[in-house]
């Protein structure tokens, strides 16, 4: 029985586990995917434990990804690149780093508006783990321009400086998402915008933006699956829009085919994450009905 799980900080709300496991079942693997939660002062121990248990592999969600770089024997070009690991292989003894968040976003893109990366136009709203990795393996596969708003400036010219020393031909720059005159010239250029920042994972959140600036043109896909007011407010503006869901399903589909070294079925892991997602969403409302009557 092979061991697999997800580490993150927090990680309960995660359906990966039914996800990956409808993968595994599919191809008659035996294995097991868990749910880990970590505090970044408690990782070294948790790799520790994990490489001694035998782990076959594991995810890496926030905020780890960058820690879990420097804690791998080795590092494929796209996650060192980057400086993000989500995804590690453990065969041998020796732990391999992964980043399939530009896979599983590129994949998303493609299926929900037809955006291809080769000479496309980007706007990032965030510059963590999974924006780093993102928009770096984007800007790798020829992507013509990235933007990147955060408001930590320093952060998004940090991912700015990391494009600029792999794809010199990809025009990328950064600025704060107050900068109105520069958040409304990047929508006015990009294909598709990607809201990447933690915003909206918690009730009463601010947007990430201001939803008036967005061009009724611009494709919007959020990170955050299962809807997030800032994708509604792209809606009512007339935009095509995404949730994470499709990131979600493709960049597990690749970590499936790192671990096991075979095709994922992605129909069934598309149908255990849906099904996850819907006994949520029942969860949830039987939860807040029950508030009501409280």
């Amino acid at each position: 029985m092979e061991r697999y799980a997800l580490l993150g900080w927090p990680v309960r709300h995660s359906v990966s586990p039914q996800m990956q496991g409808a993968g595994f079942r599919a191809l008659g693997i035996e294995a097991t995917y868990e749910l880990i939660e970590v505090a970044p002062p408690d990782l070294d121990a948790c790799v520790r434990r994990l490489r001694a248990e035998g782990y076959a592999g594991w995810n890496v969600t926030v905020p780890h990804k960058e820690a879990m770089a420097e804690r791998m024997d080795a590092v494929d070009p796209a996650a060192r690149a980057a400086r993000s690991v989500n995804t590690v292989l453990h065969r041998g003894g020796r732990l391999c780093g992964h980043s399939t968040d530009g896979y599983g976003l590129a994949a998303a893109i493609r299926e929900s508006f037809g955006i291809g990366i080769p000479g496309g136009r980007f706007l990032f709203l965030g510059a963590g783990g999974a924006a780093r990795a993102a928009s770096v393996a984007f800007a790798c596969q020829g992507a013509a321009e990235i933007q990147i708003a955060n408001r930590t400036i320093g952060k998004a010219e940090d991912v700015v400086r990391i494009i600029a020393e792999v794809a010199p031909h990809c025009r990328a720059a950064a600025f704060r998402p107050d900068d109105r005159a520069a958040l409304a010239a990047a929508m006015a250029r990009a294909q598709c915008l990607v809201q990447a920042t933690s915003l909206g994972l918690h009730p009463g959140e601010p947007m990430p933006c201001d939803p008036a600036c967005l061009p009724g043109t611009l494709a919007v896909m959020d990170m955050v699956y299962g809807g997030t007011p800032f994708l509604a407010a792209a809606a009512r503006r007339g935009c095509p829009t995404a949730d994470g869901r499709g990131m979600l399903l493709h960049q597990g589909v690749r970590s499936f085919e790192i671990w096991t070294g075979r095709p994922a079925p992605v129909a069934a892991m598309r149908r255990g994450l849906e099904e996850a997602l819907e006994e949520r969403r029942r969860r949830q409302a039987v939860e807040a009905a029950g508030d009501k009557h409280a």
